[in-house]
């Protein structure tokens, strides 16, 4: 049998310069196959490379390491998924389109573009196309959130009287031809690769043809596997909890920070330790939260930010992973590392969060957005009793062997 072909990796931003879940998945999707032997290519948005290029010229792809290339997205238009630059963007596609391989993974679309990467299909038409979502972009135009922008009601169906809701500046018209579009390139992939069954479902009842979508969750890179884990080992720290992220308005710190003084009323032993954030990006964020912060007093602690190679390390360190968000999120990184960490967790009730961390399985579920209810559930977890329990039935993140699978699926091999 024929050894498998190089591939080229393309992804919205490159992990050196951006800590997301879909740059992070792709930087270790690109580094495993790599160790297997296989040639594969990366080429990766950048800020970095964006903003030098807005002033000084610059070619359209800056190499970055060996078979590793920037390029800036400046001049992307309606939400950054089509560009406004035709010259940048054939200089990228003829860049891309020369390489030697026959398959192009896509992470994202967004700062990539529609329109390359219809290009790149017209330049390549021997090549096999693959792409990973990542989150509903294409679906909601609130950040791909589903949550309504008038609060934080969730939405669970787009239509465009309901996105006229959310944005009465637009016309459903304009709405229509966004879906049309999108859906008429997106259904030109091979394969469609999903993190979550939830994510899966949401886009085949958008439109996309369920034959072409398939779940494969994102791979955390070898390095979180060459640590020891032991689940029972956090028994003693089962008051310890721990928030693992950036302050967002949907990961829901605000609704965790709420919550922490009524737990203390009930066990004042228990401390939070938010992990991403200082106090001071917290409170930019949430000014109003400032009483409450102070008042918690050293049974709160801020550690600042980390890099994504700690997380596992870090989480091995708190007795549960607290994941509070408001939005459905779809395979959240934050709930791969806290498994492979061996730290059960205690997630919102809704989306990807309730599918990868099973309710008393793999953890405990909170109601979305009720800080009384994640006091409660925090009360429980701190007894050693429940946290042994979780301990023990935790399960691990997907195995290198069983994604490098799924990936040999994806790509035909």
């Amino acid at each position: 049998m024929a050894e498998p072909g190089p591939v080229c990796v393309i992804s919205h931003s490159h992990a050196d310069f951006s800590k997301g879940g879909g740059e992070v998945a792709a930087q270790h999707q690109v580094e495993t196959l790599r160790a297997t032997g296989r040639r594969t290519f990366l080429v990766a948005g950048s800020q970095l490379a964006t903003s030098y290029a807005e002033q000084r010229p610059l070619p359209a792809l800056i190499p970055h390491g060996a078979d590793t290339w920037l390029y800036g997205f400046r001049g992307m238009a309606e939400d950054r998924l089509a560009w406004t630059d035709a010259a940048a963007r054939a200089a990228l596609v003829s860049h891309l389109a020369g390489l030697d391989v026959g398959i192009y993974h896509f992470h994202h679309y967004w700062r990539v573009g529609l329109d390359l990467m219809v290009e790149l299909m017209e330049a390549r038409p021997d090549a096999r196309f693959v792409l990973t979502l990542h989150e509903m972009l294409a679906i909601c135009l609130n950040h791909g959130q589903m949550v309504k922008t008038g609060g934080r009601e969730l939405c669970r169906e787009e239509g465009p009287m309901r996105c006229l809701a959310c944005f009465p500046d637009q016309t459903p018209a304009r709405f229509r031809l966004r879906k049309a579009t999108l859906l008429s390139v997106l259904r030109r992939f091979d394969a469609v690769l999903c993190p979550s069954d939830f994510l899966r479902a949401r886009y085949q009842a958008w439109g996309l043809d369920p034959a072409r979508l398939s779940v494969l969750e994102n791979y955390l890179g070898d390095g979180a596997f060459a640590r020891p884990r032991d689940p029972a080992a956090g028994v003693a720290r089962a008051a310890r909890f721990g928030f693992f992220g950036q302050p967002t308005p949907f990961k829901g710190l605000d609704v965790l920070l709420r919550a922490l003084p009524l737990a203390l009323r009930a066990r004042p032993d228990i401390s939070l330790m938010v992990h991403g954030a200082e106090r001071e990006d917290v409170l930019r964020l949430f000014p109003a939260l400032e009483a409450t912060i102070d008042a918690a007093g050293p049974a709160l602690s801020f550690a600042g930010r980390y890099d994504a190679s700690e997380a596992v390390g870090l989480m091995q360190g708190v007795g549960w992973v607290i994941v509070p968000s408001i939005w459905w999120e779809n395979s959240p990184v934050v709930i791969q590392e806290a498994r492979r960490a061996g730290t059960p967790l205690i997630v919102s009730d809704i989306g990807g969060m309730a599918e990868k961390a099973p309710h008393g399985v793999d953890g405990l579920h909170a109601r979305r957005s009720d800080p009384a209810d994640f006091a409660r559930t925090m009360v429980e977890a701190a007894a050693p009793d429940t946290r042994r329990r979780l301990g023990e039935s935790l399960r691990d993140s997907i195995p290198r062997a069983d994604f490098l699978d799924g990936l040999a699926q994806a790509y035909g091999d």
